[in-house]
């Protein structure tokens, strides 16, 4: 599974869900998380630029694009920034196999 990071904007509706309501985003996130094999790992209502941050493990990008996808479609984000957590030393292992000449004159 792998590991991906969500920074999120609420749209004016999804606010009001929260400020007004009984949203439980947490609950609706681990729920649509569940509905395809994905685990929600954490979620938090941040302040700054984003409003939420969410930690998910899926079995694909595919995946948790569909999820992206159905959150966009509900209206109630706007911004979606998506991360994915790497593995630094599968990076060096296949740096390693790397050839690569710089340009003349570069180093």
């Amino acid at each position: 599974m792998s590991r991906y990071i969500i920074l999120g904007i609420y749209t004016n509706e999804g606010a009001a869900g929260l400020v007004d309501g009984t949203s439980d985003r947490r609950a609706a996130m681990d729920t649509m998380c569940n509905s395809v094999g994905a685990s929600l790992v954490d979620y938090d209502i941040t302040r700054g630029q984003y409003d939420f941050c969410a930690v998910i493990e899926a079995s694909s990008f595919e995946v948790m694009a569909a999820m992206l996808l159905k959150g966009r479609a509900s209206g109630a984000t706007s911004e979606l920034v998506t991360l994915e957590a790497v593995d630094v030393d599968k990076i060096r292992s296949a740096a390693k196999s790397v050839q690569f000449t710089p340009p003349h004159g570069e180093n």
